[in-house]
């Protein structure tokens, strides 16, 4: 019977296909099975509310999918082009299903893209099925399209092939029906771009406390060079960087307010779609002076015209000057000057923004200019505490987001407020802020993430309408709450009034990698950093994103941008020293990258973990306990969580061969582990407690507590974070005499991307070393080897 009713599916889907259309939610409750008396009469698909053009571009979330996760297939979770081969797994799930009652695979719908997209078919659940069915469902069911029938005709044939081995209990393959559904002609499927216009499926904005209120479609852009039909100019004229403008008012102080006025009218213009907009970032290199080369820094950053200006602000008084110069030829294309009131200095900005657009035959819709046109506060003062704390954050984010600063932020920000209870955007910022000193763990307590909670839901409160208020909510969820699904919503309402910030763009990536979808996470943060090329945050982002996937080419090439922008404060030499660790074990310059960091990063607590962790691989114990004796830090970072330094000197310890004891290291052992029931949700904690009781010969409860971190972080919860757990309950199972369970995580983690393993570490990390007589651990080691 099941056999029946997915023959006549497959029929129904041929005349789909016909139509050039994808039904793109096959499942049972979308079948209707009319019987005559105890015989199948017909079989119907209906609800062809989701069906698209195979030509069409998706319509959905940033990097998500439309459909059922229970029945979709792996490019629907991937947010790639669907086509018939996506309906016809489908139909192979539902066949299971039938078969089975049950769905091969379940949870979550992040567990389930995560089992969808790499997960091995749990066939034990089919022991009651023939076999030639088992090995129809390994092609409809294959992870690649490419393995699958290409169209229904070809499975209609093969099913065939199947019914009749089953009549006869002949033997019958996968290969064998591979081999059948070649004989026939086949229908190619139409290949889709995975170039896709953002077109999202959106969650209406969340009212207070962030409740979803409604679904709702909107059309996107296809991206910062697209144009209009019949657009006067190409694609790359519309493209500028707003220099920073000159202050020139007697008051020296007033230079933030002239990189504010700067900031809004780069803000208004990243509005406009049809505008390539270099961010603030990149651009503030550039102040004006007599050596500004405009030609010279037009191509640094990529863009055909930039705009100067310069203001003076006296008193009440405001005189804004603007010129918009064709970075080509150097000749001005359009110059204004705005004398007016203070009070005016919001349609000034807005002015400004709208016809630098028009000189650029940039088109405006409705709602840009709108955006545009909207006034941030009516009271100046407000605005004015609002400018400088802005300001502060900024400089935080690029200073290691210190606490000093983003306090400092948060007292002038709350001081607009007061000013202004109705200033959304600044509640925005103060979240921000929060969020930073939160997620750093400056200060990782529930009383901080409160304070973001209270920001972000006052500015929701206040303008559920605005992109800015709901990109600060996709911050606050990424960044305290690692809430991946509803940050996603958010970032995509924010995006249909943000379609050139990079900011958005950066954090969209973010939420893609923990997410497993690298694909479009690398695409993201590449796009970012052509919107904001100097801003060593995205770099950094960029070249970690190229880590994880062991892309090393890819990783050096971003990492030299970063040494090319700041040689000393990045630490970069540091950061050329681990690409060739982690590519070929290359420990070599690790000596003289130490001799080249800048004395302003030395003692930073991530530069203190890796050159502890770089000494550590390279055996060099005694620099490893030195460098973490002279480091300033009480609590340093280990394998992610932050911890008291003698946590990782008992670590130390117990790798050079030694036996620590309670009586040493008992006292630092137990106040980890009130910090592990003070944050029980904390995986990384979790795994420093085990690392330190099986460093300890607490073997019993070194396994229990790494099993409590794998249930809390496992991989297909946090495609980023996941893989560092991992690794580190790998390495209690292996101290703890479980070696078939570590090389059953092994041989997860050499699969996959993110923060887990390389070659580099493999190699030479003493962690590893009591697999390594094991003849598995060479086989796993070369795997990971560099292909020269």
């Amino acid at each position: 019977v099941a056999l029946e009713v997915v023959a006549q599916i497959a029929a129904g889907l041929t005349a789909i296909q016909k139509q050039h259309l994808v039904h793109r939610d096959i499942k049972p409750s979308n079948i209707i099975v009319c019987f005559e008396g105890d015989r199948i009469e017909t079989v119907k698909i209906i609800d062809l509310g989701l069906a698209k053009g195979i030509a069409e571009e998706s319509i959905s979330t940033v990097g998500g999918f439309t459909g059922t996760p229970e029945y979709a297939s792996p490019e629907q979770f991937a947010g790639v082009g669907t086509d018939i081969r996506s309906d016809l797994c489908s139909l192979g799930i539902t066949l299971w299903e039938m078969l089975s009652g049950k769905l091969p695979f379940q949870g979550s719908p992040v567990d389930l893209m995560y089992q969808h997209q790499h997960a091995p078919l749990p066939e034990q659940k089919l022991e009651n099925a023939p076999p030639p069915v088992i090995a129809l469902l390994q092609i409809l069911l294959a992870k690649d399209p490419g393995e699958r029938f290409q169209d229904p005709v070809r499975f209609q044939k093969a099913l065939t092939k199947v019914k009749e081995a089953i009549a006869s209990a002949s033997k019958l393959t996968a290969k064998d029906l591979r081999a059948v559904a070649d004989q026939f002609p086949q229908q190619s499927p139409k290949k889709v771009s995975k170039n896709h216009a953002f077109h999202w499926l959106l969650a209406a904005a969340f009212g207070l406390a962030g409740l979803l209120l409604g679904l709702f479609f909107f059309s996107g852009r296809k991206g910062h060079f697209s144009t209009q039909e019949g657009a006067e100019a190409s694609p790359i004229e519309k493209s500028i960087a707003v220099l920073p403008f000159e202050s020139i008012s007697v008051n020296k102080d007033d230079s933030y307010f002239a990189d504010g006025v700067q900031d809004e009218i780069l803000n208004n213009l990243a509005k406009i779609a049809q505008l390539k907009v270099i961010s603030r970032t990149s651009v503030m290199q550039y102040r004006a002076d007599a050596k500004r080369d405009l030609r010279q820094i037009a191509g640094a950053l990529g863009v055909a015209n930039v705009l100067e200006g310069t203001v003076r602000r006296d008193g009440n008084h405001v005189r804004v000057s603007t010129d918009l110069v064709d970075a080509h030829n150097d000749n001005t294309i359009w110059a204004d000057s705005y004398d007016r009131d203070l009070t005016d200095i919001f349609a000034i900005q807005s002015e400004v923004a709208q016809k630098v657009a028009a000189r650029l035959s940039a088109q405006l819709s409705l709602e840009e200019q709108k955006g545009i046109e909207a006034k941030p506060t009516n009271n100046l003062e407000a605005y004015d505490l609002y400018l400088q704390g802005k300001q502060l954050v900024t400089s935080a984010t690029l200073q290691s987001r210190e606490m000093e600063t983003n306090s400092k932020a948060i007292s002038l920000l709350e001081e607009a407020t007061q000013k202004d209870p109705q200033f959304a955007l600044a509640y925005c910022v103060i979240a921000k802020a929060h969020d930073y000193l939160y997620s750093d763990r400056f200060d990782h307590t529930p009383e901080r993430r409160a304070l973001g909670d209270a920001a972000v839901n006052e500015a929701l409160r206040l303008r559920p309408d605005l992109s800015e208020v709901h990109l600060a909510e996709a911050h606050h969820l990424y960044f305290c709450y690692r809430d991946f699904e509803r940050a996603r919503v958010q970032i995509a309402i924010a995006a249909q009034g943000l379609p050139n910030d990079p900011d958005l763009l950066q954090l969209a990536a973010l939420v893609d990698q923990a997410q497993g979808r690298w694909e479009k996470a690398t695409a993201g943060l590449e796009r970012a950093a052509t919107l904001d090329p100097r801003n060593p945050d995205i770099l950094n982002d960029l070249a970690r994103n190229y880590a994880c996937l062991r892309r090393y080419r890819d990783d050096e090439r971003i990492t030299n941008r970063e040494i090319e922008l700041e040689p000393n404060e990045l630490g970069a030499p540091l950061q050329k020293v681990l690409i060739a660790f982690f590519e070929k074990a290359d420990l070599k310059g690790v000596r003289a990258a130490y001799e080249a960091l800048s004395s302003s990063i030395i003692d930073d607590r991530q530069v203190t973990a890796w050159r502890i962790y770089l000494a550590t691989c390279a055996r060099d114990f005694t620099a490893a306990e030195e460098i973490l004796s002279r480091s300033p830090n009480e609590e340093v970072w280990f394998y992610g969580a932050l911890v008291r330094r003698r946590i990782l000197a008992l670590w130390l310890e117990f790798l050079k061969g030694n036996h620590p004891t309670m009586e040493e290291f008992g006292q630092a052992r137990e106040q980890l582990y009130r910090e592990v029931q003070g944050d029980p949700t904390d995986a990384f904690l979790m795994t420093a407690l085990a690392l330190a009781d099986v460093a300890l010969g607490r073997k019993e409860e070194s396994l229990q507590e790494a099993q409590r971190a794998m249930e809390m972080l496992p991989i297909s919860k946090d495609a980023v974070r996941g893989p560092k757990t991992a690794t580190s309950v790998t390495w209690v199972y292996s101290w703890a005499d479980q070696p078939e369970l570590a090389f059953d995580q092994l041989n997860i983690l050499i699969k996959v991307p993110g923060w887990g393993l390389s070659y580099g570490d493999l190699k030479t990390n003493p962690g590893w070393d009591p697999l390594r007589k094991d003849p598995r651990f060479d086989k796993l080691l070369a795997q990971l080897a560099p292909k020269e």
